[in-house]
């Protein structure tokens, strides 16, 4: 029988600080106030903040800890270490890293509400078309929204298709799929119950734009066709990564 206890870090000041300070500021203030008195045999952690706090409590606790992400300090003294295959640190000399590709999916069930919401979408296979959007790694261009849209007008008719924005969607691409999509196309907009993880898991199909490697990683893990719309510009990892997911089959 397993316990499992789900701890929360709310977010403060001092997580702001490099992970090495915020190590030792938990240090410090464990002998002023007690917190953390649960026992643990084992604790998962992932980000970055989560990681002082992991290995401040496996050093309490005397059990291991397994992170996901790079935990940015002390990567030696975590037992294990799941990092993203696009993830450019140098590892060679780590033993206790394992490289991944894709994610670790919550395969819940569609709720209720979702079936309810959606149900029209069941009714023939569903192609799923998951937008991205500008940030700090990828830009993306009118001509990447056209081509996108126009080679998803192709699609036979007996497919639904469903368009689904992430946060990043700029106006002026949502505006260029709301004007060129085909009129029997789907399109959500986070005007209403997010359909992303229902789509997860009723889709047949899946086209995901290029730099968004959490949504593409999502869709890969169903075991169903993923295919990637190109963009103009992204990181040379991202593109590295899509080369390798390509070169493996994956996509």
């Amino acid at each position: 029988k397993i316990n499992i206890i789900y701890k929360v870090i709310r977010k403060g000041i001092i997580n702001y600080l490099p992970n090495l300070l915020i190590y030792y500021f938990i240090f410090v203030k464990s002998y002023f106030k007690k917190a953390f008195d649960n026992k643990y045999d084992l604790i998962v952690s992932c980000g970055r903040i989560s990681a002082p706090y992991s290995l401040f409590l496996k050093n309490k606790n005397k059990c291991q800890n397994f992170h996901i992400l790079d935990p940015y300090f002390f990567r030696e003294k975590f037992d294990l270490i799941f990092l993203p295959s696009h993830d450019t640190l140098n590892t060679s000399n780590s033993n206790n890293i394992i490289r991944i590709i894709g994610t670790f999916v919550n395969r819940r069930e569609p709720t209720r509400e979702e079936i309810l919401k959606f149900k029209f979408l069941s009714k023939k296979k569903i192609v799923s078309c998951f937008i991205g959007g500008d940030g700090r790694s990828s830009r993306f261009s009118k001509s990447n929204v056209l081509n996108l849209v126009e080679k998803t007008n192709k699609i036979s008719s007996k497919f639904s298709v469903v368009y689904c924005f992430s946060r990043r969607t700029s106006k002026e691409a949502k505006n260029i799929i709301k004007l060129k999509k085909k009129k029997e196309h789907f399109l959500f907009d986070y005007d209403c119950i997010n359909p992303y993880w229902y789509l997860i898991k009723k889709s047949q199909y899946f086209v995901v734009t290029e730099d968004s490697i959490s949504m593409i990683s999502d869709a890969m893990s169903t075991g169903k066709p993923v295919y990637i719309q190109e963009i103009d510009y992204v990181k040379r990892k991202i593109k590295n990564f899509i080369s390798m997911l390509k070169d493996k089959g994956f996509v």
